[in-house]
């Protein structure tokens, strides 16, 4: 506060420059007087005080295989974050037990939860070794007593942040979220429609917007007329696709670029006798099955990719009908820019209601 004093009084003494001598020997003077005050400003000590009275703590509920690196450079930007990371909590019933334990004297202010999540797919699990995260995965285990109550361990402004690829637009979800956290206080539930993105080569931490395309694994139809997919299916957006699919990183800020991933989906039905086993002559006669059996339809409805796009695969072992399928996703993002500054990135501020929906 001195120095912004300082500097306050030096640009009056220039800004009255012209004036006499006396006058500059008197700005001197109270520059003088002021500067050897104590000075304290009410605002800026809530403010710190508020700071260090809040304590963060994220979840990295994951762990990287080959040469993915979203959980590490996770766990990078939070720890330059001064966040508590924890790397021992795999699913959410580990998550409300890890809270519970250690509370401590000073509650949660804010509880972010780092998860993968492909295709409206979440890999975070809702008990250990359990069903993934799914709303009715949530209401099922609260059903059965599985998840674990918890404890008053939320400040009165707490804020839940789920790290997770378009969790956003899963409202359903984010509301189980909500009621599994709400104890006294009723937390505010924050998630994107777009996708994390931490440890980029200009930043640490950006949103991006998402399309996809899809195709059945190792069968590709070439980029050329996968690039006409996407005109097809984003007629609006002016992306030049076929250089974002030649392009897997940004070479400049806001470049857009690249990736793929593979989904494998896997049903086996039992059946009492081998009268009952369907026999599927052509594919079209086996996807008329799989949208008429109401687990197999309602797993596909979640992911919301067409049924052709996988490569799909039946057998039958014993008594069970076995049917795999394979897509490879083809996800090209767009990183988020200031509109302000085109040429930077949007910083990706929780309370921002253009990037985060808030439940």
């Amino acid at each position: 506060m001195k120095n912004l004093v300082k500097i306050s009084i030096l640009a009056i003494l220039v800004f009255f420059a012209s004036c006499t001598r006396k006058a500059e020997k008197e700005q001197e003077n109270l520059s003088v007087a002021i500067n050897d005050a104590e000075i304290e400003s009410p605002i800026a000590v809530e403010e710190i005080d508020s700071k260090e009275n809040q304590r963060s703590v994220v979840f990295i509920t994951g762990y990287d295989t080959g040469d993915k690196t979203f959980f590490s450079d996770a766990r990078s930007y939070f720890k330059d974050q001064n966040t508590e990371v924890v790397e021992t909590a795999f699913s959410l019933q580990e998550i409300i037990l890890w809270l519970n334990v250690n509370k401590k004297s000073k509650p949660f202010s804010e509880v972010h939860i780092v998860a993968n999540n492909k295709m409206n797919k979440n890999l975070l699990e809702t008990t250990i070794k359990g069903a993934k995260v799914s709303a009715n995965s949530i209401k099922e285990a609260v059903a059965a007593g599985q998840l674990p109550k918890l404890s008053n361990v939320l400040d009165k402004d707490a804020k839940v942040v789920l790290h997770s690829a378009g969790l956003g637009s899963q409202t359903a979800l984010i509301n189980e979220f909500k009621q599994v956290f709400t104890t006294d206080v009723k937390p505010s539930v924050i998630a994107s429609e777009n996708v994390s993105v931490f440890g980029g080569k200009f930043t640490e931490h950006y949103l991006a917007k998402p399309y996809y395309g899809f195709y059945p694994t190792a069968n590709s139809p070439g980029r050329v007329d996968l690039a006409k997919e996407f005109i097809k299916k984003y007629p609006e957006i002016d992306i030049d696709w076929l250089s974002a699919m030649n392009n897997n990183s940004e070479k400049f800020q806001g470049d857009i670029y690249s990736y793929k991933f593979n989904i494998p989906v896997k049903w086996e039905i039992a059946y009492e006798s081998d009268d009952e086993m369907p026999e599927f002559r052509t594919l079209e006669e086996m996807y008329a099955f799989m949208q008429d059996h109401d687990v197999i339809s309602q797993d596909l409805n979640e992911l919301n990719i067409p049924i052709e796009k996988f490569r799909w695969f039946q057998t039958v072992k014993e008594d069970k009908l076995i049917i795999k399928g394979m897509v490879t996703v083809v996800c090209v993002l767009e990183p988020v820019m200031s509109p302000a500054y085109p040429s930077e990135y949007m910083k990706p501020s929780i309370d921002n209601l253009r990037l985060y929906n808030r439940l």
